[in-house]
């Protein structure tokens, strides 16, 4: 189930961050750019991926563990700028799914709180919110977790 929750992301009580990258090694606006320098880690993550920059990236995540968070790469996008559709709908599905996975595998003892920014995928990334929302929603209901929208 998702929520909607009026705040600041980075500074919720959220102990999981997912937020959309690139498949360049940016993370030069938007959430992504507070992320990187708020949690070096996580640019370090996107830089050190063992998957080369590109579209090779669509669908995978990378992460960093803090000691209070895990932030989580998701690469959904190919394209970057100002103008512009660059969400990949099917990758940035297949990065969520592939963080659940990880929160069901590697994660599955630690206390999990999703925290998305709202209307992930739709701001600078010019995707249609009318079309991530029921995913994501989607995603939440089959792998039973809440997701909050900060």
């Amino acid at each position: 189930m998702v929520h909607i929750i009026v705040g600041d992301l980075l500074k919720s009580d959220c102990t999981v961050i997912g937020h959309q990258c690139n498949c360049f090694d940016v993370m030069g606006a938007g959430v992504a750019k507070q992320n990187k320098h708020l949690y070096p880690e996580a640019f370090d993550a996107d830089r050190n991926f063992k998957v080369s920059f590109g579209e090779e990236r669509l669908g995978k995540i990378s992460y960093a563990q803090t000691k209070k968070r895990i932030i989580f790469n998701l690469y959904g996008q190919y394209k970057f700028g100002r103008k512009g559709d660059h969400t990949v709908i099917p990758m940035f599905e297949a990065a969520l799914v592939n963080m659940m996975k990880e929160l069901d595998g590697r994660f599955q003892d630690f206390d999990a709180k999703i925290g998305l920014p709202y209307k992930i995928g739709a701001g600078l990334a010019g995707g249609e919110w009318d079309d991530l929302f029921p995913i994501i929603n989607r995603v939440s209901l089959r792998y039973k977790r809440d997701i909050f929208f900060v």
